[in-house]
């Protein structure tokens, strides 16, 4: 990945969680950064549109993030050995949307992957 591109996935985390302590969804920070990383990653690494867009949707609890890379090609959660230094993105992305009720999915088609997280607490107050 160019060095110019990989500089975009911190600031997309930081826009990310910036926006979630805006809303209030302080126990979703460090899950959706998570997310963002991995999704952004993936759509730089392997997306062919002219661009990479995310788009970020608060309401109440839940918090839905968005990546479109243009690509048509669907991204596929890969089987990986141990010793594997990637591959394991979607697979990350699976497992926190798991843990925190929510769910995850790409767009018929193919061009956005999308992860949906909901808090268990009530937000407000719970400060990172």
């Amino acid at each position: 990945m160019p060095p110019q591109d990989a500089r975009r996935v911190p600031q997309m985390r930081r826009l990310v969680a910036a926006r979630l302590r805006l809303c209030g969804l302080f126990e979703l920070v460090e899950p959706m950064m998570l997310v963002t990383s991995e999704l952004v990653t993936n759509a730089l690494q392997y997306g062919d549109g002219p661009g990479v867009s995310l788009l970020l949707s608060c309401s109440g609890k839940s918090v839905r993030l968005t990546v479109d890379d243009g690509s048509q090609q669907c991204p596929q959660m890969r089987s990986t050995h141990a010793e594997a230094e990637s591959g394991r993105g979607l697979c990350i992305v699976s497992m926190v949307a798991s843990e925190y009720g929510g769910s995850w999915g790409v767009s018929s088609d193919h061009t956005q992957t999308w992860c949906l997280l909901t808090a268990r607490a009530s937000g407000r107050g719970t400060g990172v």
